[in-house]
């Protein structure tokens, strides 16, 4: 006797799994985004400069972004600014990237140096190659530490001594005006294309120490991180951790380059911190360790890293419409003060 027998039950479809970003590639593409931007910068502006020693006027602007590679400049800019209500036209695009910078230190920590600053990728890219070959890097002793943290606040308070309280405003806005202040865009191109032999001993060092140490240029000696540094001890954005959801693995304390104690801190305040994310995605619990925004916003590293580079672009774009972005020194006049060795 036929009996019917029972079909079997669809097979169930078996849907792949999908695909995560990794989790770091939004700040590596923010970074390399302003890197080719900045070897643009380079090239256009050394056309730029080459045109004038040859006795042409350039056929295209100078590019005045490049104005972002004088910190002083720009600081010295940024107090014209501030006491006057209006920008000094020589240089004034270096005021606006430095104010640009310290808006992003007020709302992202040091945001400015983990996904815009050039030296950033160059020291972390060094540091982890030293691991990779030497196994693991090197930390100096806490009682040597310390004070060679110290060096970068020292060097900051000497360059805001002189500009911000020493140096009267006539003297100031006579520094600004000079000879010097206008060609030193074309000074600084100088000194990276025919650096002397202390320059490149001195890059070397730095380039070693980096190597062997994680961050070591951003760690002791850069004022401009420490200048954000102290700004970002305002931020509206800071490293949380959820201590309900932290397993203590010490992961997250592991990964930052700052040797900061994060595991050890529900709120991570330290003028330290790069806001590289580093700890927030080498927490293995979801959660557990975030950066949140007025305590509250939770800020993925994509929505982060197009926060910060809206910033800049929005500071630029106000300088661009209010004609305070181009210098009002004429390719005529660096071309005259090339020319009698200003």
């Amino acid at each position: 006797m036929k009996t019917d027998e029972q079909a079997p039950p669809p097979a169930e479809k078996v849907r792949p799994a999908k695909r995560r970003m990794p989790p770091m590639l939004p700040r590596y593409l923010v970074q390399a985004g302003f890197a080719l931007f900045y070897v643009w910068l380079a090239l256009r502006f050394a056309r730029w400069v080459a045109l004038l020693k040859a006795g042409q006027l350039p056929e295209f602007a100078r590019p005045a972004a490049v104005d972002g590679f004088l910190p002083i400049s720009g600081l010295m800019g940024l107090r014209h600014w501030f006491e006057t209500g209006s920008l000094f036209p020589v240089h004034p695009a270096a005021a606006l990237i430095l104010f640009a910078a310290l808006l992003t230190a007020l709302l992202f920590k040091r945001g400015f140096c983990s996904w815009v600053c050039p030296v950033f990728p160059l020291s972390e890219g060094l540091w982890r190659l030293g691991q990779k070959l030497c196994g693991r890097t090197f930390a100096p002793p806490f009682w040597l530490d310390l004070p060679l943290r110290a060096l970068k606040y020292l060097l900051l308070g000497f360059f805001a001594y002189q500009i911000l309280w020493s140096m009267p405003l006539p003297g100031l806005r006579a520094f600004l005006a000079a000879p010097y202040h206008k060609l030193a865009d074309v000074r600084m191109l100088e000194f990276f294309q025919q650096p002397s032999a202390t320059a490149l001993s001195v890059i070397t060092l730095l380039a070693l120490a980096c190597f062997f140490v994680q961050m070591a240029w951003c760690r002791y000696l850069c004022p401009y991180g420490a200048l954000l540094g102290v700004v970002s001890l305002l931020s509206l954005g800071k490293i949380r951790r959820d201590e309900r959801l932290c397993i203590r693995c010490g992961l997250c304390s592991a990964r930052c380059p700052a040797w900061l104690p994060v595991m050890h801190k529900k709120t991570l305040r330290s003028a330290e911190c790069y806001a590289c994310y580093r700890c927030v995605h080498g927490c293995p619990v979801p959660g557990a360790v975030e950066l949140k925004l007025a305590g509250r916003l939770r800020l993925p590293s994509l929505v982060f890293g197009a926060l910060v580079v809206a910033v800049f672009i929005g500071v630029c774009l106000w300088g661009r419409l209010t004609g305070n972005w181009q210098g009002q020194v004429s390719p005529m006049e660096v071309l005259f003060l090339l020319r009698r060795g200003g």
